[in-house]
């Protein structure tokens, strides 16, 4: 179950939509879709918002920066346009601010990375990564997330 503001089909638009740009539908690309969303809640602006900037915090190596695509469709933020940027982490979150100096930060729970790693670790089927990514996208927020107001 999706955010009560986010409709579960909205989210899987949004994350096909990420996987037509990303090449292949994925966990980490799911978490991006849901972590851009989260921000642009949370400061209560929308993809069109010029002045919105995100820095992702992971790990820079495959699956985790997959994170990085799905947090670019939803926001429309791109390193090409120089407000989509990262810094490499070994926590995932990422901060979302406005010109105005609202911030916020979306963290992405470890237990929920770990778990996508184990379940990744086995080299799965892309069948089995699919469907990874549907779950993630339907999950309640609170099992993926959590927000930091700054």
């Amino acid at each position: 179950m999706v955010a009560s503001t986010e409709r579960e089909e909205d989210v899987k638009a949004l994350l096909f939509e990420a996987a037509d740009l990303h090449g292949h539908l994925g966990p980490f690309l799911a978490l991006g879709v849901r972590t851009g969303l989260a921000g642009l809640r949370e400061l209560n602006t929308g993809p069109a918002e010029t002045k919105l900037r995100v820095t992702v915090m992971l790990k820079y190596d495959v699956p985790f920066s997959c994170m990085l695509d799905g947090v670019q469709t939803v926001t429309r933020c791109t390193v090409g346009n120089k407000r989509l940027s990262w810094k490499d982490s070994e926590q995932m979150s990422a901060v979302f601010t406005v010109q105005d100096n609202s911030r916020v930060e979306v963290i992405i729970n470890s237990a929920a990375i770990q778990e996508l790693s184990r379940k990744l670790a086995d080299n799965p089927s892309e069948e089995t990564v699919r469907k990874l990514a549907l779950h993630i996208a339907s999950r309640p927020e609170k099992d993926l997330l959590s927000i930091k107001r700054k």
